[in-house]
């Protein structure tokens, strides 16, 4: 998908995919060392919910691989983030997602929006991103994502997530789908037996959002900071601290 493309399909469905952003061996690669940190149980501490076991979130994940970097600051993915949230985007938080086998089905939901007003802004206040480390499959927990509901503007109620038709967006390991902050989504069910689906999620914001209003979300070491290449630096200069507490809380 092109450029024009990618923003044409975000603003009109709310999503875009790109596929094959990156080669599958490296997704391979990432996906081996990603499984590898979720095991590791000197990261519990960095998961999102550490008792649930089926869906887990590993926060932090920018200093724990430097495979991620290249995500993060993909030139595609940036020219999309871009043309919505304006030069200055800023990388909000990079974790890893593991929807193991039977895991159920993710709430339905918008991002971002838990204390903003019930209409919520005209304006894109957040570009999210997850890509495809393995296969995404109906089967073992692809993307849910409603079609055309960030046009609603407002979070989604029970009645809203009755009536929806909720979207598996599927690909390649590899692809990276990307939505509107207000598209309403969710994690798909994996109802298999044997197979595991990891994700590496990357949410960029616009330089007036206050990122301190985002639970989990971890610092960049000044260490890890120091070894970023310049375009990479730009993203994360805003959160480089050895403590959460330094700047995401007063």
């Amino acid at each position: 998908m092109s450029q024009h493309d990618a923003i044409e399909h975000l603003e009109t469905f709310g999503y875009c995919l790109i596929e094959d952003a990156i080669p599958a061996p490296q997704a391979d690669a990432m996906a081996e060392k990603y499984f590898q940190l979720h095991r590791n149980p000197a990261n519990r501490a960095a998961f999102q919910d550490p008792n649930d076991e089926l869906y887990q979130t590993l926060f932090g994940v920018v200093n724990l691989d430097e495979m991620c970097w290249e995500c993060i600051a993909h030139p595609q993915v940036l020219q999309v983030v871009r043309h919505f949230l304006g030069d200055n985007v800023r990388l909000g938080e990079a974790c890893t997602k593991w929807v193991k086998p039977r895991a159920p089905q993710g709430g339905i939901h918008s991002d971002s929006t838990h204390d903003l007003p019930a209409r919520l802004p005209e304006t894109p206040w957040m570009i999210n991103s997850i890509w495809m480390i393995t296969d995404f499959t109906v089967e073992n927990g692809a993307t849910l994502v409603v079609p055309f509901s960030h046009h609603a503007r407002r979070r989604p109620s029970a009645s809203d997530i009755a009536e929806s038709h909720p979207v598996p967006i599927c690909g390649r390991r590899g692809s990276v789908l990307l939505w509107h902050g207000g598209t309403w989504h969710g994690q798909g069910a994996n109802t298999t037996d044997d197979q595991h689906r990891m994700a590496l999620n990357i949410a960029y914001y616009p330089p007036w959002w206050n990122l301190m209003r985002e639970g989990g979300h971890q610092p960049v070491f000044p260490e890890t900071f120091a070894r970023m290449p310049e375009d990479l630096q730009a993203l994360v200069r805003h959160k480089v601290a050895k403590r959460r507490a330094d700047i995401y809380e007063f």
